[in-house]
Parts: structure tokens; C-alpha cells; sequence
């Protein structure tokens, strides 16, 4: 009897069993390994710490100390056990090089490539969302010459006289932009305000597989990115309101896709009767993406972006991205892959379930009655 084995254990070689790492070795290929010096660490090791980081979601030092102090970990990543792990500097220069040579989409695209050979995506109907990831700076503050002076006590303080319109603020100075962290961008939803960026995702609605995103600062509307994240084979798309616009119909029209957007009034033009029934019903199918979002932030570190720059920032939502289809595509595998004999069952009530609510999800809104 060999011996035990941890629930760490149990996932990785799970893992491993999802995905070829040769293929993503390859991706790796141009990272320069020194023949001179010290022996250097492998590429394919250091990706991996990577996602150990975001599965855990570990600091550069955390992880480091994991490496060396979980044989499971260090069994992942290919890392002799009586052998010394890479330190936190080593990790941040492989994320640097990462960045600087644009490496994560084509590992990515490899990574999907493999999932979807493997017919873990279902492709019967796509759901779009976005979230805002805050900053990893202060927000800004106002300005100290619009702030308004105490007055002593006894007496009256003068009220400060804004600066003249005629030439334009300074960004930095009106609290609109931090000097630290210059791509960062305020945005508002409902009564409370955000400083960051937003990430977009389409999602397969039923594997919950992320198939295209987009990392954009918090300030641009959901409508802009949605007509970028349709999937011409990814069934129905799903979105909120903020998605309700005449460029993102059309697309969905011309791939001949169903409109799963709800619909928007206004002021002027407030909802029928009809349009909020049809709302209440898509409704009930968009909300699973927002389990997506919650798993991103509370279990891979999401909640907050670490880095400064949206360059930085879009690299760690790619590995999110990355660590969450890969986590989620072990745990599919057993009853999602086509071999075994739940698939055909699950995806046969899928489709019957998707037939019968094929009608509040056209483009048209049904006629009042």
C-alpha cells in the first residue's frame, strides 16, 4: 500500500489529467534557460507556481514558502523534493518576462485548444457580464485647493471659488486620475463609485468555461465590448441591460445567433409590460455568471488587481482566467467528456430544457395582451 495521498495531491494529478503540459511547454519555448552559472528553473516550473499562486491565492514570498514546504506542491511543478524553491524574485522576473513578451494569449489558446478537443464546451448558449476590479493604489482624493479651509471658532470661512472653466482641469489634480496608477478610471453603478478597471467575459453557459474576455478600464460602458466577446458558435447569447444596444443586435443577427440581451427603457420610453416579463425570464438565466465572478475573486484573488498599468492588470485576469477553465474543466471532466455516460443524458435534457424557452429569448417582444 503506498502512501497517502492529500486532496492537493488528488487535484493536481487531476490536472494533470485535463491538460498536456508539453503543449503549453512549447508556448514557453522562447524563455531563455542559462547554460552558464547556476542551474536556472524551467519555464513550464515557474508557469506552474503561477497558478499555484492562483489557486491558493499566495503573495510572491507565501509562495515561495509553500514550495518548499508542501511536498504536493512541489511535486506539481516538477520540483525535486530535497531541492531549494525559487524565491519570490525569481517569480516576479518570469511574470515580468510573461508580460513584456505577451505570452499568455497563446498559452491560453492552447489551453482551449486542448478543452475544447476534450468536448468540455457545450456551445448551446453563451452568457456576457462584466466586474470591476478596484485598483491596487489608494483611490485619488479630491484636490486640496477645492477643500474647503476650517474656520477658527467665532468666526466664518470663506468659501474657495472654483477655477475658471475656460481651460481645461488637470485630471491628476481633480481627483479623476492617480499618478500612480494612471490608467485606473472611476466609474459609477447604482449610488456607489469604483476606481479601477472592469473585466468582460463570455462564459459557455453550461460548463462555465470562459471563452473570450477583455480587461478595459472602469469608465467604458459594457455595450462597447459586448459586440467583441460574440461567439459566432456559441449558441444564445445572455446579457444585462447594460448590453442593450443596436451594434450588439445586429451582430448577434448577422451570425444568426438567438438575443438573450435584455431590454432597456428609458425615461421616455419606459418598458412594456411584455419587455419586463421578458426580462424577468432572461433573468433567471444570466445570474450564473455571476457565480463566476464570485469564485474569481473570493478563491483567485480577484477582489483587488496586485499590479499597476492595465498591461499588468490584463496579464492577471489572463492567469485567472487561465487557473479558473483549467480548475473547472478537472471538475467537469469526468461527467462532461463525451466518453462517459452522463454526457449524452446531461446534454439531451439541456436541449429539451433550451427548446422550451426558446420563445422569450428572440429579438422581438412578445405582442401584449
Amino acid at each position: 500500500m503506498g502512501p497517502s495521498r492529500s486532496r492537493s495531491d488528488e487535484f493536481f494529478r487531476s490536472v494533470d489529467r485535463v491538460v498536456n503540459w508539453s503543449l503549453v511547454q512549447g508556448e514557453l519555448k522562447d524563455i531563455h534557460v542559462s547554460k552558464m552559472g547556476a542551474p536556472s528553473f524551467q519555464p513550464l516550473m515557474l508557469f506552474k507556481a503561477l497558478l499555484i499562486q492562483r489557486w491558493y491565492d499566495l503573495s510572491d514570498p507565501a509562495t515561495e514558502d509553500a514550495l518548499n514546504d508542501r511536498k504536493s506542491f512541489a511535486r506539481f511543478v516538477g520540483l525535486p523534493l530535497d531541492a531549494k524553491a525559487p524565491d519570490h524574485t525569481t517569480l516576479w522576473r518570469f511574470r515580468e518576462l510573461l508580460i513584456k513578451r505577451g505570452l499568455m494569449e497563446p498559452l491560453l489558446a492552447a489551453l482551449m485548444a486542448q478543452i475544447e478537443t476534450a468536448g468540455l464546451i457545450l456551445r448551446e448558449g453563451t452568457l456576457l457580464d462584466a466586474t470591476f476590479v478596484p485598483s491596487a493604489v489608494r483611490p485619488p482624493g479630491a484636490p486640496r485647493d477645492l477643500k474647503q479651509p476650517k474656520a477658527p471658532k467665532g468666526e466664518t470661512a470663506e468659501p474657495v471659488t472654483p477655477p475658471s472653466q475656460d481651460k481645461p482641469l488637470n485630471p491628476f489634480k481633480t481627483g479623476k486620475r492617480s499618478r500612480l496608477d494612471p490608467d485606473a478610471t472611476w466609474a459609477k453603478k447604482g449610488r456607489k463609485a469604483y476606481f479601477g478597471f472592469k473585466l468582460h467575459i463570455a462564459v459557455d453557459q453550461e460548463r462555465r468555461i470562459i471563452r473570450a474576455h477583455k480587461v478595459t478600464a472602469a469608465n467604458v460602458n459594457d455595450c462597447v465590448v459586448g459586440p467583441d466577446l460574440v461567439l459566432p458558435d456559441g449558441g444564445a447569447h445572455y446579457a444585462d441591460k447594460a448590453y442593450s444596444s443596436d451594434p450588439m443586435r445586429q451582430i448577434l443577427a448577422k451570425h444568426g445567433l438567438a438575443d438573450g440581451v435584455m431590454q432597456q427603457g428609458s425615461k421616455h420610453y419606459p418598458l412594456r409590460p411584455a419587455q419586463r416579463r421578458r426580462n424577468a425570464i432572461l433573468a433567471t438565466v444570466r445570474y450564473a455568471v455571476e457565480g463566476v465572478f464570485g469564485e474569481a475573486k473570493t478563491r483567485l484573488g480577484l477582489a483587488r488587481a496586485r499590479y499597476r498599468g492595465i498591461k499588468k492588470v490584463q496579464f492577471e485576469c489572463d492567469i485567472v482566467v487561465f487557473a479558473f477553465n483549467l480548475k473547472t474543466s478537472t471538475q467537469n471532466h469526468l461527467t462532461c467528456a463525451p466518453s462517459h455516460p452522463l454526457y449524452h443524458l446531461k446534454s439531451r435534457a439541456y436541449r429539451h430544457a433550451t427548446l422550451k424557452s426558446s420563445t422569450p429569448i428572440t429579438s422581438k417582444s412578445a405582442p401584449e395582451t
